[in-house]
């Protein structure tokens, strides 16, 4: 998924994720795929997961 580069990260609770008033302001909601008999993924690991993704995207080139 391409994150713009300003933008707020929302993490909602584990299971039913984000509020329905918290969907509806977004511009944009993306999912993290799971695979195999977890429900969902911990919300902290969500968050890493999420900050890693826009890490990759935005952040200068290490030289």
């Amino acid at each position: 998924t391409e994150l713009p580069e300003k933008c707020v990260l929302l993490f909602g609770q584990e299971g039913p994720g984000l509020s329905d008033p918290a969907r509806n302001a977004a511009e944009m909601v993306c999912s993290i795929a799971q695979y195999g008999s977890t429900r969902s993924i911990n919300a902290g690991v969500a968050a890493g997961i999420a900050m890693h993704a826009w890490i990759r995207q935005w952040s200068p080139p290490i030289s």
